[in-house]
């Protein structure tokens, strides 16, 4: 029996990834398409989540003086 597997898959359309595949080619920054998603997607995840933070301390009831 295997083990489940540890990554997945996702899709982009396909002028979506020429676009990053420019972005690439002209910055040399990032060695492939998947390197500079993955990037792109752990930093909204990380904006995601500050918003989330900011969103539930405003929510929190303000405690009278």
């Amino acid at each position: 029996m295997s083990k489940a597997s540890k990554w997945t898959s996702v899709a982009f359309p396909k002028e979506m990834v020429e676009a990053i595949r420019k972005l690439i080619e002209e910055l040399k920054y990032w060695p492939s398409v998947t390197s500079f998603c993955r990037e792109a997607a752990l930093e909204k995840i990380k904006r995601e989540r500050m918003l989330l933070k900011e969103l539930r301390e405003n929510k929190e009831p303000k405690e009278a003086d």
